[in-house]
């Protein structure tokens, strides 16, 4: 069995590596914990400056792997035919706070992280680019916050970041609609700082890390730990707190006949198909 996340340390620079090329990165719960322990060792080892997080294979992350996230959460089909019972609030709000906690600590990273983005990159592969302190991309990667449509329209862990980042109607825009759109247009709105050919990607990274690797290794945590108090003046950290509820909220729906409902549908369909029938849906 591969492993899910590598981590790779040439010099000052350790590279944090998602490893489900099959997947396109789609994250299980079990994968983004091995990430997190990742970028902790890197944070505390100390001939490591900067922090690389990037794909292999065709894509950056393609998202949460929704039949694990499905597992995860106790909504699956126990195949008796009876409808599957409600997870609890409580066990709910435990695994919101741990995936809350986990994206924090790549805000909260006191070493700077650079991600480096290529293919897709939707759901938890945005939270993590709009959450680390740099991003360069290639101009012909693809990005979207589709992942609101299947009952979110705009419930996100991290809504004062989001906020701050693109202005509150272009995050309205984006978490509302779900549309995709390119590298370029990602630089343009502020997600990633610059958008870069397929084949300039590897190196414009390495460049910029090499970089930032030449100030003293204290002066980048210090900037860095100030830079958190000023998020934190602006919600930096509240926004989790209240993050994790609102997920919890989002998802448990009461969907009428209506409306798409992703559960419903996937066990009649398939996740695959489901997927497709949620966009066709959302179609110009």
């Amino acid at each position: 069995m591969q492993d899910a996340v590598i981590t790779e340390k040439q010099g000052s620079v350790a590279r944090l590596i998602l490893n489900r090329p099959d997947k396109h990165n789609a994250l299980r719960f079990a994968d983004l914990d091995l990430l997190v322990a990742a970028l902790h060792e890197a944070e505390e080892d100390d001939d490591v400056k900067v922090i690389v997080l990037k794909g292999n294979g065709p894509s950056f992350c393609a998202g949460h792997d929704y039949n694990d996230a499905i597992r995860s959460y106790g909504l699956e089909d126990d195949g008796s035919g009876a409808k599957p019972r409600r997870p609890s609030q409580r066990s709910r709000l435990l695994r919101d706070r741990r995936l809350g906690m986990n994206y924090m600590a790549f805000q909260n990273s006191l070493k700077p992280v650079i991600a480096q983005v290529h293919g897709h990159c939707t759901g938890v592969g945005m939270y993590l680019v709009e959450l680390v302190d740099l991003a360069i991309a290639a101009d012909d990667a693809t990005f979207s916050h589709a992942e609101q449509r299947l009952g979110l329209a705009g419930n996100t862990w991290h809504l004062n970041s989001q906020i701050l980042m693109y202005g509150a109607k272009k995050a309205r825009e984006l978490m509302l609609l779900g549309d995709a759109f390119d590298g370029r247009e990602a630089e343009r709105v502020g997600l990633v700082n610059r958008a870069v050919a397929p084949g300039e990607l590897e190196s414009t990274v390495e460049a910029w890390a090499q970089k930032i690797s030449k100030h003293a290794r204290d002066a980048l945590v210090t900037g860095k730990a100030m830079h958190q108090m000023a998020l934190d003046s602006l919600g930096g950290s509240q926004q989790f707190a209240r993050g994790y509820v609102g997920h919890t909220l989002g998802t448990n729906l009461r969907f009428e006949s209506d409306e798409f409902n992703f559960l419903r549908e996937r066990r009649q369909e398939g996740t695959t198909t489901t997927f497709k029938n949620r966009d066709k849906r959302f179609a110009d």
